[in-house]
């Protein structure tokens, strides 16, 4: 038997940045081992898969890295301690989403012998830099699963869907010259600072479900750097999407204006604690779930008929349903405001409500596939009759 607390600790105090998530995958991998195969996947992902007979094929799946704790100071306990206060368990990934793992993991321990057809496990790395990217590659290893469950924090109530994101890249170029002498130059900073007013207040469009588009800076840069005029200044802008907003549709917006910068999807190479390097372009589309899927239906029942919920941030369900159109679902313990923030804690009652709830899903869900039904899963809005689809 898996202690979920026990789990969760011994996560929350093996800190696991992006790219640094060796620990919590070794000691995530031993846990796992107890019960079911376990193999390390692209990305440094930790796999593992359970077969018992014909039935559905079922992924549960969530990410290994967290945010950096930031300012320790603004910590009242230091942040990789696991430390338990008034029923809280306090640490960096807490709730976004070691909890979730620890639940699904002593959850799918308990429902052992319900089990009819294939459990998954993927828990992955470099999420919180690029979501979808190691899922991504650890679907193109898989069999289509029948339904992907994410662990995270939903506040015990059931995940399905949420906006997309896109990174922008805005560059700016100018002329070098002495900072003694600016009028010799071309300031990039400056004409950067004149075009990015502008291009914030661009009409947005707006979901009836999942909300309205929005765009904030997040990074700016600016080169060479000393006493020089730049030449050339850079402003990341987080763009978060809608159903139906592609790459070129983004990219349109802003180049009708015609206002002399340059921008684009940015693109990253991240690199795995394997060694392993990941190349990723930065759009990640907007995808919800019908609630009249039969998966969707079942789930919340199995649950308890728990509300439905979409989040506010952006996960790995850009790649399982985004991209795909796999099914997918979210059910986790804990708050999702409290994701990044000093004093990220989880109450242990929930983790304890969430082992449970995990056990219910899977003894419900792998029972045997739902009637079919028409597809309306995908990041994309229902077609219109009489309009072809984009």
């Amino acid at each position: 038997m898996i202690d979920p607390q026990r789990l969760l600790t011994g996560l929350v105090r093996l800190p696991s940045l992006s790219g640094e998530e060796g620990a919590a995958a070794d000691f995530l991998s031993r846990a796992l081992r107890t019960f079911c195969d376990v193999e390390l996947g692209p990305g440094g992902a930790v796999m593992g898969e359970l077969r018992r007979g014909n039935g559905p094929t079922i992924l549960l799946t969530g990410h290994l890295d967290t945010v950096s704790p930031g300012d320790e100071e603004a910590w009242s306990v230091p942040p990789f301690s696991g430390e338990v206060r008034e029923g809280r368990l306090y640490g960096r990934g807490a709730v976004d989403m070691k909890g979730a793992i620890a639940a699904q993991v002593a959850g799918a321990a308990q429902a052992l012998a319900e089990l009819r057809g294939t459990l998954l496990f993927a828990y992955v790395t470099h999420e919180e830099t690029a979501e979808g990217l190691v899922l991504g590659r650890v679907l193109d290893r898989l069999p289509r699963p029948d339904l992907v469950v994410l662990g995270e924090p939903t506040d015990l109530r059931l995940g399905i869907g949420h906006r997309g994101r896109a990174v922008l890249r805005v560059e700016a170029r100018g002329r070098t010259a002495h900072a003694s002498m600016p009028e010799l130059g071309d300031n990039a900073i400056q004409r950067l600072a004149i075009v990015l007013p502008k291009l914030l207040s661009l009409p947005l469009p707006r979901d009836p479900m999942l909300g309205k588009a929005t765009v904030t800076p997040v990074s700016i840069s600016s080169s060479p750097g000393g006493p020089v005029v730049p030449d050339r200044c850079t402003v990341l802008l987080d763009r978060r999407l809608v159903r139906g907003e592609r790459p070129d549709s983004v990219l349109s917006l802003y180049k009708e204006l015609d206002l002399g910068v340059r921008v684009e999807i940015a693109r990253e190479a991240l690199t795995a604690y394997t060694g392993e390097v990941l190349e990723v372009e930065e759009f990640f589309p907007a995808w919800l779930m019908d609630p009249q899927d039969p998966w969707v239906q079942r789930a919340q029942a199995a649950l308890g008929n728990v509300p439905l919920k979409v989040w506010r941030f952006s996960t790995d369900g850009v790649e399982s349903c985004g991209r795909r159109g796999i099914p997918t679902v979210g059910y986790g313990p804990g708050d999702e405001r409290l994701a990044h923030q000093p004093d990220e804690h989880l109450p242990l009652a929930d983790l304890e409500a969430a082992v449970a709830g995990y056990r219910r899903l899977i003894g419900e869900l792998m029972r045997s596939r739902p009637p079919a039904r028409r597809e309306r899963s995908k990041g994309r809005r229902p077609r219109r009759r009489g309009r072809a689809r984009r």
